[in-house]
């Protein structure tokens, strides 16, 4: 599964203060994400790794969710129902097991970003002050990620991210939309194995570091 992103092309044109690229984002850290607040699109930097405001252990916070498991698990299920959101990203990295090591591979459209499907919570502290979180949503790899991994985040078209952040979209309508999404992975290449330690940064990390694999 990925933890890791790439997210160094503004996404918005109002970003929040401080924000500044990353080509190896990790969870735990800060990330963009695109979510609806009154009526308009919002840009704002949240934390990677959901915490719900009643989770009590911190050491519990994940940074992705199944699909599948949505609609049931306490961790997801109301964020799933009323705080959706996008993580616009430039690309993702999926880990290839290859004997007793790992090789990092990065996966990326020819052109244009991706938008990943997340949903986001607030943890409210005693004196008032709270932080924003997020976890990308995971499916079956298909296409070229299923090369990889067995799992995927989900990357949504215009019109399924319309849906998505839609306040009237039916909670029974969105599983479908995020297990019948394609992959809108377009290539994807092996990269230089210092980016398995997330304090690897710059533009080098998604160089490629050998030949490229494409859709046919």
């Amino acid at each position: 599964m990925s933890g890791r992103l790439a997210q160094f092309n503004a996404p918005h044109s109002d970003l929040p203060a401080g924000w500044q690229p990353q080509w190896n984002l990790a969870p735990g850290k800060q990330v963009l994400i695109l979510r609806k607040h009154v009526g308009k699109l919002e840009c704002t930097s949240v934390l990677w790794n959901l915490t719900p405001g009643w989770l009590k252990d911190l050491s519990r916070a994940t940074f992705s969710a199944r699909a599948e498991y949505l609609h049931e698990k306490p961790m997801f299920r109301h964020a799933f129902a009323q705080r959706r959101c996008l993580i616009p990203v430039d690309g993702y990295f999926l880990w290839l097991q290859q004997g007793a090591r790992k090789q990092p591979w990065y996966l990326r459209r020819r052109e244009g970003g991706l938008a990943l499907a997340g949903i986001w919570e607030r943890y409210q502290l005693d004196d008032g002050q709270f932080w924003d979180s997020c976890a990308l949503i995971t499916v079956p790899a298909k296409g070229l990620a299923s090369r990889l991994s067995d799992r995927m985040p989900v990357a949504l078209n215009s019109g399924e991210q319309a849906i998505w952040l839609a306040e009237h979209t039916a909670v029974s309508a969105l599983q479908p939309l995020l297990m019948n999404a394609d992959s809108r992975i377009e290539m994807t290449y092996p990269v230089s194995t210092a980016v398995s330690n997330p304090a690897t940064q710059g533009p080098h990390c998604c160089s490629p570091a050998g030949p490229a694999q494409t859709l046919n």
